[in-house]
């Protein structure tokens, strides 16, 4: 039986991490800027705004005698207490009291929806709900006895240190001491869940060491906050990064995957694994395209281990934003080339890129999805046909539509396109969106009237019609079909995606982590793109690990102009992969959010040596 002692311990463990940590003494001390305590009320406003909604899923979960309590609780949240107005309400006279304008505060009720918004579509590490209900009034309960303990004296350092009126405080008055009962009472309603579930001490204990550590410094001081990144830079040293090991695998395929240029029957994903003087981290991925930037398997790893190796090495690098920034201002010189046959070491800064930003996000226990705020609560992928013969072609499509995947691209390029368009077509009825990808196999006038030819077929987007340099052709296509035009291989560099918006030649992007140079790139691209109304597919290596994947996720839910997804089929290709939760898009193409720690997947790491063909370790 887990006892009350046990519980109040971790609860007592995570106020002391809290009370010592660099933003909270910073704000308690009164040395803090305005802008940060101000941007810690708008997170205290975020975090409880809603806080009734989860008291009452927790509520939902707990039908036993603590129960009782629980809803007590809630009531009072709710302000249907004879005592007490909402808590809501004393939240926005907070908001009102400090300063924040009507349109301020609407956008903070904004946010407090769609964190709850997010916090559902987010996958968890959690077999049941039982197991999530717990997570959630564990965290729930930490609140009030954490407020319980420190309230009063933020409260006492938010009026005399930052001139904010007594009145304004309230909120802070009522989670004091004075409502430590509530706290006491958190601890008989986890035992009695605990007792009630039959939840044994493993289960229990994992769920609080994940969910409990640094708890409130994730909601009150979340990772992303440029108005705290100073006091964390101040109190954290960098970590130099002390080991880098590269990793060329090779997975078999479950089936060949062939378009007009290429054919594939096992990925050759390149992993590059780093470890800090920290203790911790970090893993990154890209597969080199030769055709696309130049980039080959054993180039790009002697690219990572002469050149990109001993730059991490010479420098130590602060998580957080400051490891974005500094990998913003390395990324150029990173990717510029000196061969004529490498266009930028795009995959190359990738995988170091990604392997960086792993280890950073994870060493403040967050996700990279903390940093790129996600536009939207789900991904949906496109199925991708390969240029198999029309009967195969076929067939897949027959299992797509089973799955429910409402938009295919079909690889064309070939003297079966009709073919296997038709094939398709018939299988997936009118109402199933169809894309087509030449790969650069075509000269303008060819393109025109491939095109033309493929017209009873409905091709909604044409993706890298021609060459990759031929941007007047791509234009002339674009023109002359009448059919909207998709940049893949023509766009590798920031320069190429400029120059593609003067010249007109497409409507939309095809943006791939591995091809523009990781998120760093990528993001710039897409800056470029929404800029210039282009839209945005984030599209995918074939044969990409859970890494990469789990990265293009985190990128597919951040852009803004996101009009189609690939990637992520995971062991729908691979026979295996290399990560413990399984990437692989669901129903209808549909995958959720990922946002546990740092790019959200957990490496196996004796999977990873035995897929590699080739191992090479480099110290500091």
């Amino acid at each position: 039986m887990i006892s009350d002692a046990r519980i109040r311990a971790i609860f007592d463990r995570a106020t002391a991490e809290f009370a010592d940590s660099a933003e909270y003494r910073e704000l308690t001390s009164g040395t803090a800027t305005r802008d940060f305590a101000f941007e810690f009320i708008r997170n205290v406003f975020r975090t409880h705004y809603l806080s009734s909604h989860i008291v009452a899923l927790c509520f939902a979960a707990l039908p036993s005698q603590a129960a009782a309590l629980l809803r007590e609780n809630l009531l009072e949240e709710m302000g249907h207490s004879e005592d007490e107005p909402p808590h809501s309400a004393l939240l926005l006279k907070l908001a009102e009291g400090v300063g924040f304008s009507q349109a301020e505060i609407a956008g903070l009720i904004d946010d407090a929806r769609r964190q709850v918004s997010l916090f559902c579509a987010s996958r968890v590490p959690l077999a049941t709900l039982r197991e999530i209900c717990l997570a959630v009034l564990l965290e729930t309960m930490s609140f009030e006895f954490m407020l319980s303990r420190c309230s009063s004296q933020i409260h006492k350092v938010l009026h005399e240190s930052y001139g904010i009126p007594k009145e304004a405080l309230q909120w802070f008055e009522l989670h004091s001491e004075v409502d430590i009962r509530h706290a006491e009472e958190g601890l008989t309603v986890i035992r009695d869940y605990l007792d009630f579930h039959q939840i044994g001490d493993a289960t229990f204990e994992l769920i609080q060491r994940n969910g409990l550590s640094q708890v409130f410094t994730r909601h009150y001081f979340p990772a992303q906050s440029q108005a705290v990144e100073q006091t964390r830079q101040s109190a954290r040293s960098g970590a130099a990064i002390e080991a880098l090991t590269i990793y060329r695998l090779k997975i078999p395929f479950r089936q060949t995957f062939t378009h007009a240029t290429q054919s594939r029957d096992d990925s050759d994903a390149i992993i590059v694994k780093l470890k800090g003087s920290n203790g911790e981290t970090g893993y990154g991925e890209a597969l080199p395209r030769p055709y696309v930037t130049g980039e080959t398997t054993q180039s790009m790893v002697a690219r990572v281990r002469e050149h990109l190796a001993p730059q991490i090495f010479s420098k130590p690098w602060t998580p957080g934003w400051r490891t974005f920034d500094d990998l913003a201002a390395v990324q150029q010189e990173w990717t510029a080339s000196e061969r004529a046959e490498v266009i930028a070491w795009n995959a190359a800064f990738c995988a170091a890129e990604l392997a960086l930003l792993d280890w950073g996000v994870k060493s403040l226990r967050v996700a990279l999805t903390d940093f790129l705020p996600p536009a939207r609560n789900q991904v949906v992928y496109s199925g991708v046909i390969s240029a198999d013969d029309p009967k195969q072609a076929g067939a897949l499509a027959k299992r797509m539509v089973q799955l429910g995947i409402r938009q295919i691209k079909v690889k064309v390029g070939t003297e079966a396109d009709a073919a296997r368009l038709e094939a398709v077509r018939k299988i997936v009825g009118d109402d199933v969106e169809l894309r087509a990808d030449a790969n650069g196999v075509w000269n303008a006038a060819q393109a025109v009237a491939q095109l033309q030819q493929l017209r009873p077929f409905k091709i909604a987007v044409i993706e890298q019609p021609v060459a990759a340099n031929d941007l007047t052709g791509m234009k002339q296509v674009r023109q002359q079909t009448g059919i909207a035009v998709m940049a893949d291989e023509s766009l590798v560099t920031l320069a190429q995606a400029k120059q593609l918006i003067a010249q007109g030649g497409c409507d939309y992007f095809n943006i791939r982590l591995s091809k523009n140079g990781g998120i760093t790139g990528s993001l710039a691209i897409a800056k470029l793109a929404q800029e210039a109304s282009i839209k945005i597919q984030v599209g995918a290596q074939v044969g990409e690990t859970g890494i990469l994947s789990a990265a293009g996720r985190a990128l597919a839910a951040h852009v803004p102009g996101l009009h189609y997804a690939e990637g992520s089929f995971g062991t729908w290709l691979l026979t295996e992969d290399i990560t413990f939760e399984d990437v692989a898009f669901g129903y209808a193409g549909v995958a959720p959010l990922l946002k546990s720690r740092g790019l959200s997947v957990t490496v196996k790491d004796d999977v990873l040596e035995r897929l590699a063909v080739e191992k090479i370790e480099l110290k500091r």
